[in-house]
């Protein structure tokens, strides 16, 4: 039996992969839906997923919603290879400033249960987990890019609910100046929202939203793009406003953007703070870097 190798990035807003990205809202159902699209069944019972968002929790292994969305992003993956029964390695994250505390019952929740037996899309799967490797996110999405930094750098993954920070001198990671601020993408939609009802009495989706951030325009009513940028823009200035205010110096230090919001400071940020940017927007790099670090522990096989 063929083994894969398979990161997973859980996170608050996107789920992430290699090659898929999903929101991740997980809703369990009553019942069998008409429609099998991104719906698992387990002995448990019918999961939707990737309607709205999870809920944020003290931990992620306190109930069963991030084993289903994995659960769901491993199915994604083996379906690309026409693959149903796999071992697997699997590989996850959590931040830095939570490795110590958190790396521990990660493992313990994923290797409860090794063997996975369920349906996705109405297709079955059986998935067996060889091992399980956490890794600190951010770090582990940028170490194969680590030889275009400077020897001072600063890691800003940007999430959905918290911007992490990272450290870098001399190749090293700075453990003791790590930050994890709750200024993820989220409160830049619910900014933008509050200004959209008090100017045109209206809001918009975050689908609408989001394809802004990515692709710094769109194609709806230039009322709403106007106040949409506007809101981006002012989301970048004071997201490095904050950086700055912690003794961070981007004239001297590398500032290297990730996550899905690093799409907003590449359309967003004037030029003149992006001098010394690094700007690394694959919404999958974090899930690309625990496979990488995972090929790498075992000698490059997989």
């Amino acid at each position: 039996m063929a083994a894969y190798v398979i990161g997973v990035d859980v996170g608050y807003g996107n789920t992430k992969t290699a090659h898929t990205c999903f929101s991740s809202g997980v809703k369990k159902l009553p019942g069998k839906p008409p429609l099998a699209t991104r719906v698992i069944e387990t002995t448990d019972g019918f999961y939707a997923i990737g309607n709205g968002k999870v809920s944020v929790q003290k931990s992620k292994t306190e109930d069963e919603s991030m084993r289903v969305l994995t659960m769901a992003a491993i199915a994604e993956e083996l379906k690309k290879n026409g693959v149903t029964v796999a071992d697997v390695y699997l590989g996850v994250g959590v931040p830095l400033t939570r490795m110590g505390a958190e790396k521990k019952s990660f493992m313990d929740y994923y290797l409860k249960n090794r063997r996975l037996i369920y349906k996705y899309e109405d297709v079955q799967y059986s998935v067996t987990l060889l091992s399980v490797d956490v890794f600190p996110q951010g770090y582990a999405g940028v170490v194969s890019f680590m030889k275009d930094f400077h020897k001072s750098a600063l890691v800003i993954d940007i999430g959905s609910w918290t911007v992490d920070i990272l450290p870098i001198n001399e190749f090293v990671p700075d453990q003791t100046r790590c930050k994890s601020l709750p200024l993820g993408t989220i409160t830049c939609m619910n900014e933008i929202n509050e200004a959209l009802r008090q100017n045109l009495g209206q809001e918009a989706d975050e689908t609408t939203i989001k394809e802004v951030m990515i692709y710094g325009t769109s194609d709806i009513p230039s009322e709403y793009l106007n106040i949409i940028k506007t809101g981006l823009s002012i989301y970048a200035a004071n997201l490095m406003d904050q950086i700055r205010a912690l003794n961070f110096n981007s004239d001297l230090t590398q500032f290297i953007f990730i996550g899905g919001g690093a799409t907003i400071i590449n359309h967003f940020l004037p030029e003149e703070d992006k001098k010394n940017a690094l700007i690394l927007d694959d919404v999958s790099i974090n899930a690309k870097g625990y496979e990488g670090l995972i090929r790498h522990k075992m000698g490059g096989k997989s």
